[in-house]
This record gives structure tokens, C-alpha cells and sequence, in this order.
């Protein structure tokens, strides 16, 4: 994996340095403890040379802290600038706060409004500054800097006054038990990290680059622990043909100048700027871990209600002591006339019964039908139970399969383990849909969108179809002519559907079943999604 270094932090400066310059900032939000976005707006006079951003335009810049994955980038934003059109958002599993965090308060408060008056790359570090000018309450200008630090585990974003240089706030404090080597809080003076012992290779010769590397093992780590901005990665990918040292130093110095960033865009995975491929290299990397932790974490659930139900399935009521209480009771009063007022057991027909001799032989005989009863009613709760149990269990694998089966954040957010509530019914859903003339093909790939599909899209007239005895997608033919009845073409275009969003997906052959919508019924109490059916027809794809 790449590691945003500060090189990559160069060249986004150097390429959005003019459009920073001057951006006011339109709206502050922090969307997590390691996150914030800050929407921007710069006015450009309309005869600027960039006709791209002539007459204005907005953007969000996005800023992310987590030690696994620091970087800044601009997310790209719809033309009317709406959150929910913002491409990334939900890629990046942002989800805006409905109550801002303290630090976002405080940036509101000195930043909302104010306009970027000038943009700094720290020479050499991960460090971008942005400098504003605010207006305090008695209506003096403050000169402000917001410090981006994106250096891995010691990432912060920190506000300071930049005459006095003390702190006014950051994203993480830093106290003195944490280190020993650099605070950062309120109240106290901003001090850069300790700097780094390197070269700048732009403005070294060849002959000292030669000179440094002589007699060292491993060139790439002594070019990475001797020169500044060149991380491993990047050696790498702009030494892999060079064929000697002198060929070394000519790209490394190339790459570091700016006259060859083909070895950065090669880790990124390409683009039209460094900004487009910072954007989407880390969007796709937050994308696979925060997928994978979701989809993980709710398949842990699934597996373990599961595993709960398999218990419950397979323990067995023995219906032996049940019989052996009413063949008890119906031998005490068969042979009543055996029992003396004292006796404390009857032995007849090579069976030994116990008696209570403070009891009259009915008595006894009641007793041991009583315990028959309560016998035969736990063995109808527990039949109950394993009815129930193995209706949890078909559809628990359901959603199991769902779980894995799912692509996006908004599909594993959609598996909803518990039942069903207002807020789920009101919500509108998109659904995957397919257009064949006159008829529609809705596929839903949740137990969230199949209900959704059975209770708000599907009418009485319109075909149901899902795979027999196994979990699979619900798939809905919608007919725009009430009464039409489908060709088959397309009951097999839809039961095709079907085996494809089923675990039969690879077998050779697979029994869907399909029925008209009026012919579902949700039963009372149902978990989200279930349904009974009948009249269904099987097709074998």
C-alpha cells in the first residue's frame, strides 16, 4: 500500500494552490474523529487563463487523519453541490453528524465565512498551511493557520494563531504522557515536528549522490533514508528500468522536479491529475476496509444466531418419560386393589412404580398423570420451538447469503436483523430495475428491498419468482398492461435472474418458483422480508 508521502503533498499544492488561494470557506463538517470537510468556493475573475474554474466553482476538500490511510484530496461534487450527489460520499462511508464534534465547533467559529489568504507546503514535510484572516469580537483581523499534518500515526489537524503562534485547538491533543517529544493542545505554542537529517536531491551532483550510496547495501533504503521526499514505493517504481546509477539519479531528480510524475500516477492506478488519483486510490482502499469490517461484523451476528438456531434444531424431546408416566398411571388403578395403605412401591408386569404412602392409590395415580400431562405440553412447546427454529434458520441463511453476496455499503446497510419499523416502511429504496418493452424486471438483493419490492413496487397482477428451498434474490415482472399475461421468454429472463442471485449460481441446474403478487401473504409478527405464497409454478433453469 502506498503511504500519502510529501511529494504526492508537492505536487497537490503546486496543482491547487491557485484555486485555494483566495477560496472562502462555505461549510465546515467533521464527519468522524479522523475526518472533516471543509466546502470551499473561489470566485475567479472571469478572464482567468483556467477556464475550468472561471466564474467560480465550489469544492470539497476532503481531509482524512487515520493512521492507515492519511491524505487529503478535493471529492468531486454534483453541479448544484448537494450532499447526496457528492460522488465518494457514500464510497468513503461518510455520514455527516447530526451533532458536530467539539473541534468542528471551533473551526466553525473561526473559520466559517473567512477566506484562505494564502496556501504553504511545508518544504520537505507532510505539512499543507493554510493561512485566514479573522474577525474577532472587538473587530480586530487575526491571522489564523489551520496546520494539516499528515504524517501516519502522528497525523493532526491544528489551528493556531500565527503572530503568537499559540494554539487554539486540534483534532487529537497531544499531552505529555503521550509525548515526550512534541505537545499539542490548547493554550500552549505550536512548534513544528523535529526535522529530518536528508538531502534535497535537486540540489545535489551526481558525484554526491554517488558518494552517499557508496558501499551501501539495499540503494533504495539508502536513497529513501538519505534524500528528502523520495518514500520507497516511488524509488522503486522510477528505478525499476534504469540500467545504472547515473540513470537513477536523472529520474529520481526528474520525479522529484515535477518533469516526470509517471511513477506516482503508476501507484495511484492513473488519472488526469494528481487530485483525481490521490481521490480515487484512497477512496477505493477506505472503500475495501470499511466494507470489509461492515460485512464481517454482520456476518459474525448472522453465524452466531445460526449457530443458536442449530442448537435448537437439533436437540431432541424424548417422548420416553412421557409414555412411562401415563403407563404408570393407568397400571395404578389397574391394579389398585394390589396397594396396601403402606405400601411405598408397586411392582407389577416387571415394572417397579413408586408410591407416596401419604396419598390414597388415586392420588398417586393422578400424580403420574398430571407429570404426563406437563410431559406432553413441553413436548408441544418444544415441536413449536423447532417449527420456529428451522423458519429462523431458512431465513437467517438468507440473509447470510445477502451479506456475501453484497457489493455495496448501502446493500450490507440494508440487511436488517431485527424487525420491521415505520421508518423502514416510509423509506424510498433503489432498486435495480430492467426494461423489456412493456414489462419491468425489479431485482432485490436484501431482505430490506425484497420487502420493499413485495409491499410498495409489485401489484395482485404483477409475478413473483425466487429459487425453491434455497435463499435467493426476489424478483418482480411488472407488467404495464394489467391482466397481460408474460411470455415465456421472459419468465425464463427473470428465473434466469434469479439463479444468478442464488447460491445455485454454478450448479448445472436449479427449480425456481414463481407466482402472482396476490398470492404472497406476509404473515403478522413476519421478519422483514419473509412471505408464504401459494399457487407458485417451477421452471428449471
Amino acid at each position: 500500500m502506498y503511504n500519502f508521502d510529501s511529494l504526492a503533498l508537492k505536487f497537490f499544492t503546486e496543482e491547487n494552490a491557485r484555486y485555494l488561494s483566495g477560496a472562502s470557506v462555505q461549510k465546515i463538517q467533521q464527519p468522524s474523529r479522523k475526518e472533516l470537510i471543509f466546502s470551499l468556493r473561489n470566485s475567479l475573475p472571469k478572464n482567468s487563463q483556467d477556464s475550468k474554474i472561471s466564474g467560480g466553482e465550489n469544492r470539497k476538500l476532503y481531509i482524512n487523519i487515520d493512521p492507515k490511510y492519511p491524505h487529503l484530496c478535493f471529492i468531486a461534487s454534483s453541479k448544484d453541490g448537494s450532499e447526496a450527489a457528492v460522488e465518494g460520499y457514500s464510497k468513503r462511508g461518510i455520514k455527516i453528524p447530526q451533532h458536530p464534534p467539539m473541534f468542528c465547533m471551533q473551526l466553525r467559529k473561526y473559520l466559517d465565512g473567512a477566506r484562505i489568504q494564502e496556501v504553504r507546503h511545508v518544504e520537505y514535510e507532510r505539512i499543507l498551511e493554510l493561512y485566514f484572516n479573522h474577525v474577532d469580537e472587538i473587530g480586530q483581523v487575526v491571522s489564523l493557520c489551520l496546520a494539516i499534518e499528515l504524517m501516519g500515526k502522528h497525523s493532526n489537524v491544528i489551528l493556531y494563531n500565527s503572530r503568537s503562534k499559540i494554539i487554539l485547538g486540534s483534532m487529537h491533543n497531544i499531552s505529555p504522557e503521550k509525548s515526550s517529544v512534541r505537545e499539542v493542545y490548547g493554550g500552549i505554542g505550536y512548534i513544528y515536528p523535529p526535522e529530518q537529517c536528508k538531502t534535497d536531491i535537486l540540489k545535489t551532483s551526481y558525484g554526491a549522490f554517488s558518494e552517499a550510496l557508496k558501499g551501501k547495501d539495499g540503494t533504495i533504503k539508502a536513497v529513501n533514508g538519505h534524500y528528502y521526499y523520495l518514500s520507497i514505493p516511488l524509488i522503486e517504481k522510477s528505478v525499476v528500468n534504469c540500467a545504472d546509477s547515473a540513470e537513477t539519479f536523472a529520474a529520481l531528480q526528474k520525479l522529484v522536479s515535477g518533469k516526470d510524475k509517471s511513477a506516482l500516477y503508476s501507484i495511484l492506478g492513473g488519472g488526469d491529475s494528481i487530485n483525481s488519483a490521490l481521490c480515487s486510490y484512497f477512496e477505493d482502499i477506505m472503500f475495501k476496509d470499511l466494507f470489509d469490517k461492515k460485512s464481517k461484523a454482520l456476518k459474525k451476528v448472522i453465524q452466531k444466531e445460526l449457530k443458536r438456531l442449530e442448537g435448537v434444531v437439533k436437540s431432541k424431546q424424548s417422548d420416553g418419560k412421557m409414555k412411562q408416566y401415563k403407563q404408570k398411571g393407568d397400571l395404578i388403578l389397574q391394579y389398585i386393589y394390589k396397594i396396601n395403605p403402606r405400601d411405598e412401591y408397586l411392582e407389577v408386569e416387571g415394572l417397579k412404580i413408586e408410591l407416596d404412602n401419604t396419598k390414597t392409590p388415586s392420588e398417586n395415580a393422578q400424580r403420574y398423570f398430571t407429570l404426563y400431562q406437563k410431559a406432553k405440553n413441553a413436548q408441544n412447546v418444544h415441536s413449536e420451538m423447532l417449527e420456529a427454529a428451522l423458519e429462523s434458520q431458512k431465513y437467517y441463511e438468507g440473509l447470510l447469503f445477502d451479506a456475501e453476496n453484497s457489493k455495496t455499503l448501502e446493500e450490507l446497510d440494508q440487511i436488517t436483523l431485527g424487525e420491521e419499523n415505520k421508518k423502514t416502511q416510509k423509506e424510498t429504496l433503489q432498486i435495480e430495475k430492467i426494461n423489456e418493452g412493456d414489462w419491468e424486471i425489479y431485482i432485490g438483493k436484501n431482505n430490506k428491498q425484497n420487502d420493499y419490492l413485495i409491499s410498495k413496487i409489485a401489484r395482485g397482477e404483477d409475478f413473483w419468482f425466487h429459487a425453491k428451498d434455497f435463499p435467493s434474490s426476489h424478483v418482480i415482472l411488472k407488467t404495464k398492461t394489467p391482466q397481460k399475461e408474460p411470455p415465456d421468454k421472459l419468465l425464463l429472463m427473470a428465473s434466469k435472474i434469479v439463479k444468478e442471485n442464488s447460491p445455485l449460481k454454478n450448479t448445472a441446474k436449479a427449480s425456481i418458483i414463481y407466482t402472482k403478487r396476490k398470492y404472497l401473504k406476509k404473515p403478522p409478527g413476519a421478519k422483514l422480508g419473509y412471505v408464504t405464497y401459494r399457487e407458485e409454478k417451477e421452471i428449471v433453469v
